[in-house]
């Protein structure tokens, strides 16, 4: 006589695959749910810079957070003119593309005028942060320091 399985042996491994579907099911929707719940990164540009100054704020002495939050309302014409130039750049290289005979002194031209342009607004942010920091306390650097800076 051959031993047969019993019916329990045959349910039970149908009932354990179940089981470990459900578990893994439950497991992916729960990291679904976690990425739809997390908040959107910030825009880039000042509204970035803004995020950023508020959420540091929150650990900052009050002085020291009026500080930064004055320093981005004075950089605030800064930014606008780095989104003008940004703006203006792609149709004069748009421009330079479809030029007909194509130059490329002009096109190198137009490349490292808006380089050389970069550079000095990145300096003048490179020194409104300098200058900035400079006026915060020393408990306020250190605790900056501590923090996620960019």
């Amino acid at each position: 006589m051959i031993p047969t399985a019993t019916p329990t042996a045959r349910r039970r491994w149908p009932w354990f695959l179940l089981v470990g579907s459900l578990a893994v099911n439950m497991l992916a929707g729960g990291f679904a749910v976690a990425h739809m719940l997390r908040p959107p990164p910030p825009p880039p540009g000042p509204e970035a810079v803004a995020h950023f100054i508020d959420g540091v704020s929150k650990h900052l002495p009050a002085a020291d957070a009026a500080i930064l939050r004055n320093a981005l309302d004075e950089a605030r014409p800064l930014f606008a003119r780095m989104d003008e130039k940004r703006a203006a750049f792609g149709p004069r290289l748009r421009a330079e593309l479809a030029a007909k005979p194509f130059d490329q002194e002009r096109l190198k031209a137009l490349i490292d005028a808006n380089r050389v342009e970069d550079e000095r607004l990145r300096g003048e942010i490179d020194d409104r942060v300098v200058t900035t920091l400079g006026r915060l306390s020393p408990e306020a650097r250190h605790r900056l320091s501590e923090s996620r800076v960019p």
